[in-house]
């Protein structure tokens, strides 16, 4: 008796020193009630302004190396890549898109995918005609459970590259799980904000454009790409529900998680500014 009474205060200061460790104001934690969420699906709704990639391309199951796959959102498509003509080739209107991007205050990209193992693939990317070296790029590897964004700022030449753990959840499945993916680059507060399913977001900050000429801003003609970069083999396999770019910055998850962890280790905070 006097032994689990011990165990029960230790267990109770644990709990107490873990919640808090940390400010939660630092990151958007979730509803705890699933049900109070008014849309836990919305990226599967029409957004305001939304820019949605697999309309944009008219994606069908009845196109070369496409097929319909079931996916995380009911009644909503969703399409497995394997093989496509999509590959190598630019959006037929990539304006809609680096227009969407060029929002002074930031934009959004949202996606939900399930890749294929050991598959280095490109989400998204943006070329200036003739050029390899993007000005903004999305990748993922499900070989090494990286995702990483490559970006660069105008009258810059610098690529910045940014990379992040995908949940081991997503990592160790035989068959990667679903991803939900939201990435905001708000250029007021300089910041890139990471949203991967429940885990708790990371923020990283954008060089301040504070005390010089810097921004972010791709040019008119910029071919986009999507499932692809050009000049490379870098082709995504696997399936996508969702792609769509925002011409606005999000501040909170997209979806509904149950639960995200309060005790959030350093690289996990909001950066200071």
């Amino acid at each position: 008796m006097k032994y689990f009474g011990i165990m029960l205060l230790v267990l109770v200061c644990c709990c107490f020193v873990g919640t808090h460790a940390i400010n939660t104001l630092e990151n958007e934690i979730a509803h705890s009630d699933a049900k109070s969420h008014p849309n836990p699906k919305l990226p599967a709704s029409e957004m305001p302004l939304e820019v949605d990639i697999l309309k944009l391309l008219n994606v069908s199951h009845k196109d070369q190396g496409v097929s319909f796959v079931e996916g995380p959102i009911k009644k909503f498509p969703a399409y497995k890549f394997r093989f496509s003509p999509y590959g190598h080739v630019p959006l037929a209107k990539s304006n809609i898109v680096s227009e969407a991007m060029n929002n002074s205050r930031g934009f959004t990209v949202v996606f939900l995918y399930r890749q294929v193992r050991n598959n280095l693939g490109t989400l998204l990317s943006l070329h200036s005609p003739g050029r390899l070296t993007p000005w903004f790029q999305l990748t993922s590897n499900s070989r090494t459970g990286i995702l990483t964004v490559k970006y660069r700022l105008r009258k810059s030449n610098k690529l910045i590259q940014i990379d992040w753990e995908l949940p081991k959840h997503y990592r160790k499945s035989p068959l990667a799980a679903w991803l939900w993916l939201s990435l905001s680059m708000d250029f007021q507060e300089d910041l890139i904000r990471l949203d991967l399913d429940c885990v708790p977001s990371s923020f990283e900050s954008i060089p301040s454009r504070k005390f010089n000429s810097h921004s972010f801003a791709v040019p008119r003609d910029s071919l986009v790409y999507f499932k692809e970069e050009p000049g490379r083999k870098n082709r995504f396999l696997g399936s996508i529900q969702v792609a769509k770019v925002l011409p606005y910055v999000t501040h909170e998850r997209l979806w509904n998680c149950l639960e995200i962890s309060r005790n959030l280790i350093p690289e996990f905070q909001k950066p200071l500014l």
